[in-house]
């Protein structure tokens, strides 16, 4: 048989994943893999693990949420393994996930797919040629935010405790004086927020960057230009649909293969960056496309 790795998270999202475990492992023993799952406990584990396994899988499978999924691929990579990954949507957003046309609690068919369904090259981003992510580096105001809210909370209100959090936080946005470098050009601009995605979605809006392909050798820069919030309110409502993104006024848009982002306000307290929803390095920092690295599943019948 075929050896199939299943990491999982059992505390990811609303911690329901370890009832779905044997309809998972029911689905790949009967695709023809011997599966071999491994329990996340601690911060740390599964870098470990996956350091210290055998070479010998025919496919990773991870679930939990995109947090989880970059430690996963981080390690993949660092191991330099070129095994195809399959991603089972149990987090909060699941982001990544949703691109690929898994929605959270699809876990059925995420499986099937696994199984049945040809994985694709798709590409990463890489930041300080050290930190791998696979859906978005961010930093600004509000880029704190999956940081900032309560387990508790998340996991009862999922993608909402983000909004709420954001919503939270407006009062306090200030100007902040940005450096944007790309592979062809400097741009320098007071904004509130950028985000470099590589796929369409993060804290659970999922039409961010319509024009984003993981498969494209490209990122899309988004940012939101400092204006007063009665001139930005329609820009918010706009990024649920994807029309923003023709608003030059108010945001800053721009497709590369290359950024360097520096803040140009010495004393700035936000200088952090996150990779993934988790906390990245802090600014600057350059990052580039890894085209074409690492093999996903996609969901067959994708909307």
């Amino acid at each position: 048989m075929k050896k199939l790795k299943l990491i999982y998270n059992p505390f990811s999202g609303n911690k329901s994943f370890k009832f779905d475990l044997d309809v998972c492992i029911g689905i790949f023993q009967r695709g023809g893999y011997e599966v071999h799952p491994f329990r996340s406990m601690v911060e740390g584990d599964i870098e470990k693990h996956i350091k210290e396994m055998s070479c010998d899988y025919d496919i990773i499978v991870v679930s939990g949420g995109d947090g989880t999924i970059n430690i996963v691929i981080n390690a993949m990579m660092r191991q330099k393994m070129n095994i195809p990954l399959g991603i089972i949507p149990s987090g909060t957003a699941n982001d990544f996930a949703t691109y690929l046309g898994f929605k959270s609690g699809q876990v059925e068919e995420a499986c099937q797919a696994i199984v049945n369904a040809k994985p694709v090259f798709i590409d990463l981003g890489l930041v300080n040629e050290e930190t791998y992510f696979i859906n978005v580096c961010a930093g600004g105001l509000l880029t704190n935010v999956s940081q900032t809210v309560d387990k508790d909370v998340k996991n009862a209100l999922g993608s909402l405790s983000y909004y709420l959090k954001g919503v939270e936080q407006l009062p306090n946005f200030h100007k902040i004086p940005f450096r944007i470098t790309t592979s062809s050009e400097v741009i320098e601009d007071d904004l509130y927020l950028y985000m470099i995605m590589n796929s369409a979605g993060t804290g659970g809006l999922t039409k961010l960057s319509p024009q984003a392909s993981i498969q494209d050798g490209l990122f899309e820069f988004l940012a939101i230009r400092a204006k007063s919030l009665i001139e930005l309110s329609p820009v918010f409502l706009k990024m649920l649909t994807g029309e923003h993104i023709n608003d030059k006024k108010n945001i800053l848009y721009i497709r590369d293969n290359y950024f360097k982002v520096e803040c140009l306000q010495d004393d700035f307290n936000i200088m952090e960056s996150t990779v993934d929803g988790e906390m990245g390095p802090k600014m600057p920092f350059e990052l580039r496309v890894v085209s074409k690295v690492i093999r996903v599943f996609f969901n067959p019948v994708r909307k």
